[in-house]
C-alpha cells in the first residue's frame, strides 16, 4: 500500500542521493557521503579502466613506434584504474571541512595522469620539450590549485578555483594554437589525429571546474551525483582518448 511504496521511494531517493553518515568530523553532524549505486558507479568505473589498461598495453607492446605512443596512454588508464578500485573499496576518500565525503583519490589520479595525457599529446604533435614541459607544469598547478579548494571553505576557496580556472585557460590556448601549429607543420597523419584528441581534452576538461563549482564548490550535487559525472569525464578523457590514440596502428604510429 502507501506504506510500501513510500519506503520504496525513500530507497531509490537513498540510492541516487546518498544518505549522511553521522562523522563527528570539523563538528560535522551529517557528512554526505556515496550511496551503493555511487559505489557501484566506482567498480563499473574501475573494470573499464582495467579493460581499456589492458588492451592500450597489449597494443603498446607490438612495436617500439608503437610504445613511444601507447605507453603513457597505458599508464594514465592503469592510475586511473588503481584510483577508482581505491575508491571503490572503500578508501581514497577524507571528510572535507564543508561535511562532504572528498574522494582525495581523484586528485591523485589527475595530479599524476593529466601530465601524461599531455606528453601523449606533446609527442602526436611534435611539441618542443620546453613548450611540453610549460603546459606540464600549468597542469599540476591547476590540479594543485583545485585540490587545495576542495579542502578549504569561505572565499578562500574561490580562490583557488579562479587560480586553478587561469592555469587551464594557458593550457586550453596552448593546445589550440601552437600545439595545432606544430602537429599541421608535422604533417603525415599528425594533424588530423591531433585534432580529435585536442577536442576530447579540451571540452572535458574545460567541464571538470565547472562541475567542481556545483560539487566541492557550492555543494549543490551531492557526492553520488558528482562521482557520477567524474566517471563520465575521466572515460571519456582517458579511455576514450586512449582509443582513438590506439586507432593510429590503422595509419601506422610511424606517421604520427
Amino acid at each position: 500500500g502507501a506504506v510500501s511504496e513510500k519506503m520504496a521511494s525513500h530507497q531509490m531517493l537513498t540510492m541516487l542521493v546518498g544518505e549522511g553518515a553521522k562523522l563527528d568530523v570539523h563538528g560535522c553532524k551529517t557528512v554526505d557521503m556515496a550511496s551503493s549505486f555511487g559505489k557501484a558507479l566506482l567498480e563499473f568505473t574501475f573494470i573499464v579502466f582495467a579493460c581499456i589498461t589492458l588492451l592500450l598495453g597489449i597494443n603498446a607492446a607490438k612495436s617500439k613506434a608503437a610504445g613511444r605512443v601507447l605507453f603513457p596512454a597505458t599508464f594514465v588508464t592503469g592510475i586511473s584504474a588503481i584510483t577508482y578500485f581505491s575508491m571503490a573499496s572503500g578508501g581514497g576518500w577524507v571528510i572535507a571541512p564543508d561535511c562532504r565525503q572528498l574522494f582525495i583519490a581523484h586528485y591523485v589520479d589527475w595530479l599524476i595522469g593529466t601530465p601524461l595525457i599531455l606528453i601523449c599529446l606533446g609527442v602526436v604533435a611534435g611539441v618542443d620539450k620546453w613548450d611540453m614541459m610549460s603546459v606540464i607544469l600549468a597542469d599540476v598547478l591547476m590540479v594543485v590549485s583545485l585540490g587545495a579548494g576542495s579542502l578549504t571553505v569561505g572565499n578562500v576557496k574561490w580562490v583557488w578555483w579562479f587560480f586553478g580556472v587561469c592555469w587551464l585557460l594557458y593550457i586550453i590556448f596552448s593546445l589550440g594554437k601552437s600545439w595545432a601549429e606544430s602537429a599541421k607543420a608535422k604533417g603525415g597523419q599528425s594533424s588530423s589525429v591531433y585534432s580529435k584528441l585536442a577536442g576530447i581534452i579540451v571540452i572535458s576538461w574545460f567541464l571538470y571546474p565547472i562541475v567542481w563549482v556545483f560539487a566541492e564548490g557550492f555543494g549543490n550535487f551531492s557526492v553520488t551525483f558528482e562521482v557520477l559525472i567524474y566517471a563520465i569525464l575521466d572515460i571519456i578523457s582517458k579511455a576514450i582518448f586512449g582509443l582513438i590514440l590506439m586507432s593510429g596502428a590503422d595509419t601506422g604510429y610511424e606517421s604520427i
